[in-house]
Formats: C-alpha cells, structure tokens, sequence
C-alpha cells in the first residue's frame, strides 16, 4: 500500500507538466557507479566490488562483469561494462515478479530521491493499468522510462516486455549523451518522443 502510494503521487507530478526542449547536459557530474570511480579498470572493479560474483563476458568490443546484489530492497543483477579497459557503464537488471508497478515505483522512487525530478520521459502518458506500447510483433513491448542527464553522462530508469518476461533496467552512462547512446544502439531518438518534465525551483 505504501508503494502504491508513491506511485500515484511521483507519477502524477511526473506526467502533469511536459515542455517541448530542454538542454541535455547540466553543470552536474554523474555521480560514481557503487561509490567505483569512472575509468577504472576491470581488476580495480573486481579489487572494489564486494557482491556475489556472477559471470564474465567479452564481445562486441565491450567487456562485462556481472554481479548479484540488491538495490532498493529488489534483488538485482548488477553488471560493469568496459571499453578499452575503463568502465564505461553501470547498470542493474532487475526481473520483477507480478508486481510491476510496484518495482518500478520503488526504483522511481529511490532515484527520485538520490538525483531529483527526472527530466526527460519518453512516450506517451502511460497508465498504471496499461503501462506497456507494442514494439513490434514478435511480442516486444516499451515501458516507462525516465531519464537523468548530466554534464558528462546520463542514467536512465527503463522498462521492456518480451512476452511475460519483464525486465527494468537502471543504466549508468559515463561519458555519454541520451542522443548517443540511442543513437549507438541503433534507435531513432525521434521514436521516443521525448519530453522534458518541469522541475519545482
């Protein structure tokens, strides 16, 4: 009951004001992934991170070290993504059970609470009943998403469907702009349609 709570009050201040532009950048710096500073290398993280290891992957150029944790109460995944042996990314996978909207008003809630007011949503006004936008027709749904920008980096709480099988991202993007980082993963910013959401002074 107390999320739920939450829930109606974040998102109705979230979805009440939207404005066509906004800056992406902000004289704010990213803040550091698990209190590990940004750059470091794959054995500084290893030597830093006390969660449960998990796995290792390597491809596509990048390099990633999964972990299990738990973030905001939530039982998470937590993987360090690496570039030319600097991290690069941050992010927690996190696999919700039937109560959807409670997780993800929890993390709303906590990162709400650590960065402020989000400033940029992207698609249309979603609804606790009917959160989800169809994809395509391979059974891909988009979620609510959110996102924090700052001077040298953004973080992004994002939300996907495949089938039944949800799954909420949080990501922490060092070095990197919204644009590029969709545009890197090959996704048209414009299908977003992204808006700025009113920050209280």
């Amino acid at each position: 009951m107390k999320v739920k709570i939450i829930y109606i009050i974040i998102l109705s201040s979230v979805f009440s004001t939207t404005f066509p532009k906004s800056p992406l950048d902000s004289t704010k710096v990213i803040p550091e992934f698990r209190n590990i500073p940004w750059e470091s290398s794959p054995d500084k993280v290893k030597d830093l991170e006390s969660a449960y290891y998990l796995q290792k992957f390597l491809g596509f150029g990048v390099e990633t070290f999964s972990f299990k944790d738990e973030f905001a109460g939530i039982d998470t995944r937590i993987d360090y993504t690496f570039k030319n042996d600097k991290l690069v990314e941050g992010s927690y996978i996190i696999k919700p059970d039937d109560s959807f909207n409670n997780y993800f008003t929890t993390l709303l809630a906590r990162l709400t609470n650590d960065y402020g007011k989000p400033e940029f949503r992207s698609g249309p006004l979603y609804t606790e009943e009917n959160p989800w936008i169809k994809e395509n027709d391979f059974g891909s749904f988009f979620g609510p998403s959110f996102y924090w920008s700052f001077k040298n980096g953004f973080i992004s709480l994002i939300s996907q469907k495949f089938e039944d099988d949800i799954t909420i991202i949080i990501l922490f993007a060092y070095d990197s702009s919204i644009e590029k980082y969709l545009k890197n993963n090959s996704v048209e910013i414009q299908n977003y349609n992204f808006k700025v959401i009113n920050k209280k002074p």
